[in-house]
């Protein structure tokens, strides 16, 4: 029975991401949850009894669904192997998953006026920046949060564009951007072909 219950939750937050998603963070509703992830009335208030809790769930839910990109056991150990990492990022957040990008950007908005949301995001950002700092630290560059904040700022305005304008976004384009922002110290990182 308990288990019946974590898949009627998991299933339930799954429908609530795909509907903020889709039709972003106003449709987000107990209702609207249980028929979008096919569960009984009132199965959705049962595990989230205010909407502001099944909202707090739901970012908590797609940032553990988003970390899972930037793992600190895959730190990569050549500029190459960091910008395949970035270009998967943004082809994977522009394309299969798009959804769950669109979500994340609702929730920037629903977090101008929800601490909590705000924080989880804010934190979430963090620890995407400490996995490109320590990137960078290892391939030798001096001020690496500095340059992983500039990064992650093409990062964030590559996707947003890709999915404003409904086009795609090269990865040819992906790594000249890159090594251009890190390129004040290109001399110092090691290439695939020196090795």
């Amino acid at each position: 029975m308990k288990s019946h219950s974590g898949s009627n939750r998991d299933r339930a937050l799954h429908a609530a991401l795909a509907i903020a998603g889709n039709q972003g963070i106003r449709a987000l509703t107990h209702g609207r949850v249980d028929s979008t992830a096919g569960l009984p009335a009132g199965t959705t208030s049962n595990h989230f009894r205010t909407r502001t809790a099944l909202l707090h769930a739901t970012v908590d839910r797609l940032v553990e669904s988003e970390q899972c990109a930037f793992s600190a056991d895959d730190t990569p150990q050549t500029a190459d192997d960091l910008i395949h990492a970035l270009t998967q990022f943004i082809c994977d957040a522009a394309g299969p998953q798009r959804n769950l990008t669109t979500a994340r950007y609702a929730f920037f908005v629903e977090g101008f006026h929800d601490p909590h949301i705000r924080e989880k995001l804010t934190q979430a950002r963090h620890e995407i920046e400490v996995w490109a700092a320590q990137a960078l630290e290892t391939l030798g560059v001096s001020r690496p949060f500095a340059a992983a904040g500039r990064v992650l700022s093409y990062v964030d305005g590559a996707i947003l564009h890709s999915l404003a304008l409904d086009c795609s976004t090269h990865s040819e384009n992906i790594a000249v951007a890159v090594r251009q922002l890190i390129g004040v110290v290109d001399d110092l990182i090691p290439h695939e072909s020196a090795h």
